[in-house]
């Protein structure tokens, strides 16, 4: 387990400032009156999640490493960061729908029924396992291109 510890840490700090995001996005109003601009907003989640990415790895380049990492070796750190992340999601998005923002599946269904989408496809897109499901697939191909890209800046050892 002290392989991937670097991973782990960071897996459950990418999950908490996840976690703190649905509040932020809760307070402001993106999961009641402004629910039909919530993605968008949503979107600048991938900053801070990137920033997470790459003390990650550079993390495992400088204590696991020492200070000497491949591109390989940096990629395969960050997807293992990947599925860690993902392994959470499914708790994270628990904590949402249940907890956090138990009323922003209907909030998000309501709104783009009065848009005219069919409710039940939207009751099939907006459910708590379609969400898990969507938050696992996003995190590992997320977490894989940011892995990639990432790596090629942080390595500094030839193959």
């Amino acid at each position: 387990m002290k392989k991937f510890e670097i991973e782990l840490k960071w897996a459950t700090a990418f999950t908490a400032i996840s976690i703190a995001w649905v509040y932020l996005e809760k307070f402001l109003g993106y999961h009641d009156e402004h629910v039909s601009s919530q993605a968008v907003f949503s979107f600048w989640l991938l900053v801070p999640q990137a920033l997470i990415y790459i003390v990650a790895i550079r993390q495992k380049r400088e204590k696991y490493y020492g200070g000497e990492i491949t591109w390989q070796k940096a990629f395969i750190s960050g997807v293992v960061l990947s599925a860690v992340i993902a392994g959470l999601s499914p708790a994270a998005i628990y904590l949402m729908t249940e907890f956090i923002s138990p009323q922003f599946l209907s909030n998000i269904v309501e709104v783009r029924a009065e848009q005219g989408i069919p409710r039940e496809g939207l009751v099939q897109i907006y459910n708590l396992n379609s969400m898990v499901s969507q938050a696992i697939f996003n995190n590992l191909a997320t977490g894989v291109f940011f892995s990639a890209v990432i790596a090629l800046f942080l390595k500094n050892k030839k193959a």
